[in-house]
């Protein structure tokens, strides 16, 4: 998967991870190269210390838990010791002394090696080229082979004649190294998942802001474009972003309150001129002294039903107008809903040229509390609708439920809505079929107002429709 498919969550953990395991490697290397150096350190100065006290005192002390130890007894070195390793003298009847020990590190017995004599063949030195080394240059540190094959660190100095030579087994620093290796090694991969999944967590919680910002925008709607996106704070690129959007927002609503103002003025102002036409046309179609022609007749009558459906719209849009920017107002009565639904069921009916479906009522006899004169708007637009789209030999059914709260349900068995136009049903002036509905009087305001007046009464309304099989629509409302 490529990375820029990725959500910016997911980029921001896997970063988080793979800088983590850098991280890890990076302290584990640390780690190793620092004791590392550590315990050679120890070794060097313990095997310079034994070189130290050997020339001081002339006898190699034994080295326990890193105190000295002379004759025995604990001390600083006073009185003669164990071991005396000058020329011809070896103690314990000329065997080896005993390996003496500093901490876990193996310190072998000092060998003094005279500059002019040759070195005693039953005393080989530590180091041959250390010895000529510090022949040279009065002192030498290095690491070398022993006999049996193991790995000594060898210090070698010139003094009073002689080249002391102190060494040190590294078997058990290698070993120990390689202990402390594996150990580091294994804790890489939990430590490492430790470490990404807390990385995980933390980034959810650094993303916490931008998750309620985006459930703040979801939450914005056309009707309440006042709200604006919470500040995060800090003047980040986030913060920053936020700025923008409360800005663009600012924006849109003074473009919406523009735009619903015009939409109400301008449908107030063509009131005047429309009645005034109404009532032109109204008068020359009565009966008068002077007959009209036919022709006459015909043009003032289809102006006259211009006019009609002139006056139709604007006082839909001004109704839409007063119902989007919240002035429109809600007169709340107890109304009985079974002559409710009946008296627009037939006021529905009447506008619809016969011959046309029967509506058929399932409504149970209930009280209810609610704006009559919105709710008949309502019930006649959606029944109205429904008859247009349903042939004579159909049925439109219109049933009410009521328990915490009024379910109402307009159901045709028409020709059914195309699942492509759904989603846009309710915007103002959209027809699916807008020759048709142009034909059959229809403007595309009908479902956006019914919309709106339900959404002012504190209810929904939701439709459902198959192609060829009819239309479902249904709209819940409070029930007090």
């Amino acid at each position: 998967m490529k990375l820029s498919k990725l959500s910016m969550t997911w980029r921001a953990r896997l970063l988080n991870g793979a800088l983590s395991g850098l991280a890890l490697v990076a302290l584990v290397a640390l780690a190793q190269s620092r004791i590392r150096t550590v315990l050679y350190d120890a070794v060097d100065r313990a095997v310079q210390s034994q070189a130290e006290e050997a020339l001081k005192h002339g006898s190699p002390p034994f080295m326990q838990g890193g105190r000295i130890m002379q004759g025995g007894r604990e001390g600083r070195g006073e009185g003669r010791g164990f071991f005396d390793f000058g020329r011809g003298r070896r103690p314990f009847g000329g065997g080896e002394p005993p390996i003496l020990r500093f901490g876990t590190t193996a310190l072998l017995p000092p060998r003094r090696i005279p500059l002019q004599d040759p070195p005693d063949p039953g005393r080989p030195l530590w180091s041959k080229a250390g010895f000529e080394a510090a022949k040279q240059l009065g002192k030498d540190m290095r690491e070398e082979r022993g006999s049996d094959g193991k790995l000594l660190h060898v210090f070698s100095i010139r003094a009073d004649g002689q080249v002391l030579q102190t060494a040190a087994s590294l078997e058990e620093t290698q070993a120990a190294l390689a202990e402390i290796q594996r150990a580091l090694y294994a804790l890489i991969l939990p430590v490492g998942l430790l470490m990404a999944l807390l990385g995980a967590v933390l980034t959810d919680i650094a993303f916490a802001p931008i998750r309620k910002l985006a459930r703040a925008a979801a939450a914005l709607q056309p009707t309440n474009l006042a709200a604006r996106l919470p500040q995060p704070g800090g003047s980040d690129t986030f913060d920053q972003l936020v700025t923008v959007l409360n800005a663009m927002l600012s924006r849109m609503e003074a473009a919406f309150v523009r735009q619903k103002r015009f939409t109400a003025d301008a449908s107030h102002e063509l009131r005047t001129p429309l009645a005034v036409i109404k009532a032109a046309t109204s008068f020359l179609l009565e009966p008068g002294d002077e007959p009209l022609t036919e022709r006459q007749r015909r043009t003032l009558s289809r102006a006259d039903r211009t006019v009609d459906r002139a006056n139709t719209l604007v006082s839909d849009l001004l109704l839409l107008a007063r119902s989007e920017n919240g002035s429109l107002a809600v007169q709340a009565e107890s109304v009985d809903l079974t002559e409710l639904l009946t008296e627009a069921t037939r006021a529905a009916e009447l506008g619809q040229p016969p011959p046309h479906a029967p509506v058929l009522l399932e409504i149970p006899a209930v009280p209810l509390r609610t704006d009559p004169k919105l709710l008949h708007r309502v019930v006649v637009n959606l029944v109205s609708n429904a008859l247009r789209h349903t042939s004579a030999e159909e049925k439109v059914t219109v049933a009410a439920t009521l328990t915490d709260k009024l379910t109402l349900t307009i159901t045709d068995t028409g020709e059914g809505i195309a699942p492509e136009h759904l989603e846009r049903l309710g915007e103002p002036f959209y027809r699916p079929d807008a020759s048709r509905a142009r034909e059959q009087g229809g403007v595309g305001l009908g479902l956006a107002l019914c919309k709106e007046i339900v959404n002012t009464l504190g209810g929904t309304l939701t439709i459902q429709s198959t192609l060829g099989v009819g239309t479902t629509v249904t709209v819940t409302l409070p029930a007090v």
